[in-house]
């Protein structure tokens, strides 16, 4: 059974040209999440990706789901940076 993604969730992109980078989830529509980095995909223009394209990290940004007027591009790269970094440390 696969994993259900949440908004909010750490992912990695496994298919596509952005393959390999990482983003976090911003928002979902049935079959589709919309990602953002804070880099290539801002905040205010997300990327459009389905579920089978992504990987799930099993990391997770609370304050996304819960105060959405927060997220934006310098907030995300924050917090990717910093959910990268806990995995690291593993």
């Amino acid at each position: 059974m696969k994993q259900e993604i949440r908004v909010g969730e750490l992912v990695k992109s496994v298919a596509g040209h952005d393959k390999g980078d990482y983003f976090l989830v911003v928002r979902k529509e049935g079959e589709f999440l919309f990602l953002c980095d804070g880099k290539r995909r801002k905040a205010t223009a997300c990327k459009k990706k389905k579920q089978k394209h992504i990987l799930a990290l099993g990391k997770y940004c609370p304050w996304i789901a819960t105060e959405p007027e927060r997220v934006n591009n310098t907030s995300v790269r924050t917090a990717i940076r910093q959910l990268l970094a806990e995995i690291e440390s593993l």
